[in-house]
């Protein structure tokens, strides 16, 4: 039986290659430089949300979005949404909706803001069962000038911690490119918070007039644990504007985001060209990336997202009926107007009576308020002057027209 020569089928040995393996995975693992450039193109829709949760607001242009791996994959994803559906910001990820108290009428919260709101409101751990109103009442700061909150303060902190990381191989080995690539990533993550649609997007709502108030009633709809109804009392933004999230076309956006695009994939390159302590990159990119992900995702108070508002009331019921009648007697056709929300099957008649009852009370109300048409001054009561004088009494005009045509 002929023998199998090995070397002939494996010229430099099994173990020779299992060597030369390891070897390579150890490089790898020394200066892990390849691995730098995929990163960077991933992780585009974590960058979309932390920006829309922190993005600058006026009179401060600083957003504490860190540097991370997925700026080049969303700068190129912002060029197409300047030009396809011309919104920078991403779509809700809370489903919920806005009711006007005054007239009932329903609108689907399409705001970022505004949704984030109703997804980061919470109760009391020992009233999840039933339904729980919460009343607030607008406070006269501006709206739209977010408090700076800890997710804030960590965004700046992880800025800094990312330069003093990438001070170290330039003071340790004379390796200056980590602290380039670093810092301008983060001019850059700056340059793309600066334009002036994010603002518009998010704010973009007409005030609230001095002397009147809007009520308005924010849930998540049938089945919610929760109903958040708030109260302007003459200042801030009227909040169903502010729900309909309206189209916003300025012509500086397109262009400004391709040369943002442009301007990442040079960052890109310079990446690449990055050969020696790639680790304290890869630390610089991995904080960023972390920073990134919580600052998208994170509860955070009405006053950081831009709602400076105070909480005046709160009603809980373990039946759903029991806390609109409960809401109502607080805040008037606040549990009205959710009647058909919570019960669109139908209501029983002791509900139905009950409506009925309202409904004839607010129009009672509402018919003592307006003026009688008859005590409204016409222009038959009040007298012309000079009429008499200049016109004959035998074609003098008739004080009543419904004279006239009996006549």
């Amino acid at each position: 039986m002929p023998t199998v020569n090995l070397e002939h089928i494996l010229p430099r040995g099994p173990s020779t290659q299992t060597a030369a393996n390891f070897a390579s995975i150890k490089a790898q693992w020394t200066d892990p430089s390849d691995i730098l450039t995929i990163l960077t193109i991933i992780g585009g829709d974590i960058i979309q949300g932390a920006l829309a949760q922190l993005v600058s607001s006026h009179p401060r242009p600083f957003t504490p979005v860190a540097f991370s791996f997925g700026w080049v994959a969303y700068s190129f994803s912002a060029v197409l949404q300047a030009v396809g559906s011309r919104r920078l910001l991403p779509d809700p990820d809370c489903s919920c909706v806005l009711i006007d108290v005054s007239s009932g009428y329903p609108r689907d919260i399409k705001s970022w803001a505004l949704a984030r709101m109703v997804r980061d409101h919470e109760i009391p751990y020992d009233k999840t069962t039933g339904l729980t109103f919460t009343f607030f009442e607008t406070l006269p700061k501006q709206t739209g000038v977010p408090e700076h909150d800890w997710v804030y303060i960590t965004g700046a902190l992880t800025i800094l911690l990312q330069l003093g990381i990438a001070v170290i191989p330039g003071a340790l080995f004379g390796n200056w490119t980590i602290l380039i690539v670093t810092f301008g990533g983060n001019l850059l993550a700056q340059a793309q918070a600066i334009v002036p649609q994010w603002r518009q997007e998010l704010w973009r709502a007409r005030p609230v007039d001095q002397g009147k108030q809007e009520v308005v009633c924010l849930t998540k709809g049938n089945g919610s644990a929760y109903v958040i109804v708030i109260k302007s009392a003459g200042h801030g933004l009227r909040l169903g504007d502010l729900a309909g999230a309206r189209e916003i076309r300025l012509r500086s956006t397109v262009p400004f985001t391709f040369l943002m695009a442009v301007l990442w994939l040079v960052h890109l390159f310079t990446v690449q060209g990055v050969n020696q302590n790639s680790w304290y990159l890869l630390a610089v990119g991995g904080i960023g990336m972390v920073q990134n992900a919580f600052a998208s995702g994170v509860r955070r108070k009405p006053s950081a997202h831009g709602f400076h508002i105070k909480e005046v009331a709160k009603v809980h019921r373990h039946k759903v009926w029991d806390a609109l009648v409960a809401a109502e007697e607080i805040e008037k056709k606040v549990g009205l107007c959710l009647v058909d929300t919570f019960f669109p099957g139908g209501l029983r008649s002791h509900e139905e009576a009950w409506v009925e009852q309202k409904k004839a009370e607010y129009a009672k109300e509402k018919s003592m308020r307006t003026p009688k048409r008859d005590m409204e001054p016409t222009l038959d009561s009040v007298p012309i002057l000079g009429r008499e004088a200049d016109t004959p009494k035998d074609h003098a005009v008739s004080s009543s027209p419904t004279k006239d045509l009996l006549n």
